[in-house]
């Protein structure tokens, strides 16, 4: 059973690295669209969409192989400390923003630019969520 939740934390760690991987791509591809020429963009859109398909594959894995490790290795939620339930609530702001984030980012990439800076303000909030996740899960479990 430990080989399997070994597994599972791997998974979860190679998940959360590679999901996190846009928090931090994303806005310096998002800082060079101004001034980027149509094909730079169409280059750049096409690298934050291969960026969106491996966080949503991503975030899936994420939330299959928490609450799994979560229940092999706790029991389940008995004893889970404030730092877990912060953990939590960041978590869906994250996948909020995600949303919101990828729906005005494929506004942005037809032509609406308002829809770019609604985008840029929810990547920068699924970063600093991103951020607090990492410093809830270190309280939480160590």
């Amino acid at each position: 059973m430990e080989l399997a939740v070994n597994l599972l934390i791997w998974v979860h760690i190679l998940a959360f690295v590679a999901g996190g991987s846009n928090s931090v791509v994303g806005p310096v591809i998002a800082g060079r669209l101004p001034g980027a020429t149509p094909e730079q963009r169409v280059a750049y859109f096409g690298v934050m969409n291969t960026l969106e398909k491996v966080g949503k594959v991503s975030m899936v894995a994420l939330l299959v192989s928490g609450p799994l490790i979560l229940w092999l290795r706790h029991g389940g939620l008995a004893g889970a400390s404030v730092w877990f339930w912060i953990k939590m609530a960041l978590i869906v702001v994250m996948l909020a923003a995600i949303s919101y984030g990828g729906i005005n980012s494929r506004k942005f990439q037809n032509g609406d630019v308002e829809a770019g800076e609604r985008a840029e303000v929810a990547h920068k909030i699924t970063g600093v969520a991103f951020l607090g996740v990492i410093l809830a899960a270190v309280m939480a479990f160590n």
